[in-house]
């Protein structure tokens, strides 16, 4: 990664770009995180279009350069932006802002005026915390109160102008967040869309699932937050530890995040479960798929579900909670839906397949299909360039 001299925008970003993304990271090599971003930007630049990425986790005073394939990546500290944008508003490039902050949301709507400006929220940044309270204990929630309704206060004040402004394209990623993202913000998003995140359906490449595969079954989620739900999946494997063949079952639990270690400690000393305490490439999450027949993704709270959306298009057989948006990305012929918050539910959900694995390779077809249907190129990313082409 080389440097550049500070705020020489007009010699750093060429002349002839389509678009500009910015967004709080993108992925590196020693760095994960804003996959879904990346992989945005690869297929915008398969469909001929030409781009570049500001990234604005930089620290310094200097901005990094990198490439992505095809693509130039700048990390620059937020302070930088706005000579950027500058640079952009006057030649009239598109800029594609990701989960932008309260800051960067100030300088997005003073320095872009006008229709060449689309925003992308893909869950926190404008949600009220209140609705996962649950992710702190009660003595978390009395010390940081006051912080929250602070960020709360912060978050939605700069949303609202963009909402309003009508000028700007929003993006939400299910109707579900939409709905409720205008409620926390108190404001409609006059100009807004429902457009999924796309799943990768050549990377995760569907495999219609047969009876044996039953007892194959596969945990891979972040332990990052307790909204995720894995306590649900890892309590319901241990309810049924004293059924006759639960030991001839195959269990893979594979995550990361600061509750792994306590949330996984009920499986230590179980035979026939392999815990593995990391963080997963793409490349590896399909090849865990293949492996296996059937994926838990318990949930107490989605905006859409992407981890879900990528096992059901491997052709996994998924079970899930029917809570926040999965109910917009999958339904009872595609996946098993036992009650929310319930391992008991949730481990009857895993015996129904053991007992019957005969309903597999249906569940398993319509599972591919769907995610293909909804969240396929022509459902996502097709939209996402109609929609940037207008704006050019």
């Amino acid at each position: 990664m080389g440097m550049a001299e500070p705020t020489h925008w007009e010699e750093l970003l060429a002349e002839d770009l389509d678009f500009v993304v910015v967004a709080p990271t993108y992925p590196r090599a020693w760095r994960h995180g804003g996959e879904f971003i990346r992989s945005r930007v690869h297929a915008y630049v398969a469909a001929g279009l030409r781009g570049a990425v500001i990234d604005t986790s930089g620290k310094g005073s200097r901005v990094l350069r990198a490439r992505d394939s095809a693509t130039e990546i700048f990390v620059t500290h937020t302070d930088d932006l706005p000579s950027a944008l500058d640079v952009l508003q006057r030649r009239g490039v598109p800029v594609l802002a990701h989960s932008p902050s309260p800051t960067v949301s100030g300088m997005l709507t003073e320095r872009l005026p006008g229709l060449r400006l689309i925003v992308w929220y893909h869950g926190y940044e404008v949600r009220d915390y209140r609705r996962l309270a649950g992710n702190f204990t009660t003595a978390e929630l009395a010390l940081r109160r006051a912080t929250l309704d602070e960020l709360n206060r912060v978050r939605f004040d700069a949303a609202r102008s963009l909402f309003s402004c009508g000028d700007a394209a929003i993006v939400f990623v299910s109707e579900m967040q939409r709905q409720n993202s205008q409620w926390d913000v108190g404001a409609e998003a006059v100009n807004s869309h429902v457009i999924p995140n796309h799943i990768d359906t050549a990377h995760f490449r569907a495999r219609e699932r047969q009876p044996h595969e039953a007892n194959r079954i596969l945990l891979m989620r972040s332990f990052e937050q307790r909204n995720y739900g894995n306590d649900i999946a890892i309590n319901a494997i241990g309810l049924l530890k004293a059924r006759p063949g639960f030991f001839d079952l195959q269990f893979t639990v594979r995550g990361f995040g600061r509750l792994f270690q306590r949330k996984v400690a009920p499986l230590h000393g179980l035979p026939n479960v392999t815990v593995e305490n990391r963080y997963s490439s793409p490349s590896e999450m399909a090849a865990l798929h293949y492996d296996h027949g059937i994926f838990l993704c318990p949930s107490r709270y989605d905006t859409q579900g992407v981890m879900l959306g990528e096992a059901m298009a491997s052709g996994m057989v998924t079970i899930t909670n029917p809570v926040a948006a999965i109910p917009e990305y999958t339904d009872a012929t595609c996946s098993l839906l036992p009650r929310p918050d319930d391992p008991r539910a949730f481990a009857e959900a895993i015996w129904y397949l053991v007992e019957h694995p005969e309903v597999l390779p249906e569940l398993s077809r319509n599972a591919a299909a769907r995610v293909e249907r909804q969240c396929g190129v022509e459902a996502t990313i097709n939209r996402e360039l109609d929609l940037i082409r207008t704006f050019t």
